[in-house]
């Protein structure tokens, strides 16, 4: 029994050494780039805010401290990008967005806020801010009890870190929170060892490209301003739009037997020319019937991409560069500018995601910044979003019934 309880005891003093030793390592290894005075920051690509808890839109205190001091150091000109790195697996749940829009209110430049949907914690934000943002070089804003461990996976990850402390003020649960930072940091040193993977990757975003190519482009109500309406086709073609960002609908572009006229998929599916669609057939108008005709008559001119020999009534009005092709022919084509004043309420726009893949909204009357929202489904269901300039716009067009 003692030899028993002697092994038993040693396991955990050893367990507890080893404890000892990772947190003393990583905290040593991460203090060394700690910096407490901004004019003695390195210059830096981005600052890095690390997310923290939000109640709806209101951020934490912890948080909005970390957000104030990554904006001290962007206004003091020693990075040129932020990003903002956080938890919005959920959506009743989103620090990221939350933080974007602070930042928004107080001016910060849209163009240098980067977004990270996917920084579920510390080592995932790092790993992304690497890989997928490819970011060589960052400030870290967060407390000075996070620090060495944000510092410590930043830097063996290969981004040359520094970290400034956000603390300005005394904190709730300050011993709560070390010692949860202690556990952290042994996950961290076997993820650093482990050479883990973060829970989502996803396609590379330069901090130095778009940064609303990293936006989900929600925009909160109260940042949105509306324009009145000089037609009521367009009104009412709008306001058809609008009202399906209203409806839960599950992005799915399976084929599906419909009817024909006026077949429709399942309700509760769609895609992004769903969304048009069904805006036009609530103004009586029926693409899936005007588009049938027209390729029957011309089945030559329209795209030949997937081995069809005759039109089908189930899916030729659903594809893009179908309705590309029809729009041009019986609606006026528009300029194709980066100038938002060229897009009006009701205007159809096409986007080139990436090569041969391509994408169709509406726009609407509801503008942020002097830029219209766009209506669309890009894999989430029906959005209102500001987007119109977040992919490379290959067709514009308007397609309303005084003009036919």
């Amino acid at each position: 029994m003692k030899k028993i309880k002697k092994i038993i005891l040693t396991f955990f003093l050893s367990l507890l050494l080893f404890f000892i030793v990772i947190n003393s390592y990583v905290i040593i290894k991460g203090n060394k780039y700690i910096v407490t005075e901004k004019d003695s920051l390195t210059n830096s690509e981005a600052v890095i805010i690390l997310g923290a808890k939000v109640y709806e839109e209101k951020l934490s205190i912890m948080l909005q401290d970390r957000v104030d001091t990554a904006i001290e150091i962007y206004n003091k000109g020693k990075v040129k990008k932020i990003l903002i790195s956080g938890d919005h697996g959920q959506d009743n749940y989103d620090e990221v967005n939350a933080v974007k829009s602070y930042l928004l209110l107080k001016e910060i430049p849209e163009e240098d806020i980067f977004t990270d949907h996917a920084g579920f914690d510390t080592y995932d934000s790092m790993y992304r801010a690497k890989y997928i943002f490819g970011i060589k070089s960052a400030i870290i804003s967060t407390q000075n009890f996070h620090l060495p461990r944000s510092i410590y996976i930043a830097r063996e990850l290969g981004i040359e870190a520094y970290g400034f402390p956000s603390d300005k003020r005394v904190y709730a649960k300050e011993i709560a929170n070390r010692l949860r930072e202690s556990l952290a940091i042994v996950k961290a040193w076997f993820d650093i060892n482990l050479n883990s993977l973060p829970k989502y990757l996803g396609e590379k975003i330069s901090i130095y490209g778009n940064s609303q190519a990293s936006w989900d482009r929600n925009v909160p109500e109260k940042l949105i301003t509306e324009k009145s309406f000089e037609d009521d086709f367009v009104e009412g073609l709008v306001n058809a739009a609008i009202n399906q960002t209203t409806k839960k609908v599950t992005y799915d572009p399976s084929y599906f037997q419909i009817d024909y006229p006026m077949g429709d998929v399942p309700e509760d599916k769609g895609v992004c020319t769903d969304v048009i669609i069904r805006a036009y057939r609530e103004m009586g108008i029926d693409l899936q019937e005007e588009v049938h005709k027209d390729m029957e008559n011309n089945f030559s001119i329209y795209p030949q991409k997937w081995g069809l020999s005759s039109t089908d009534t189930n899916i030729d009005h659903r594809r893009v560069p179908n309705l590309q092709v029809f729009f041009k022919r019986f609606g006026k084509e528009l300029l194709l500018s980066q100038n938002s004043d060229d897009y009006a309420p009701g205007d159809l726009v096409i986007w080139e995601l990436r090569e041969g893949i391509v994408h169709i909204g509406i726009v609407t009357n509801r503008y942020y910044n002097n830029t219209p929202l766009i209506v669309h489904n890009i894999g989430a269901g029906p959005k209102i979003e500001n987007m119109l300039f977040s992919f490379k716009i290959i067709g514009h067009y308007s397609y309303i019934t005084n003009e036919l």
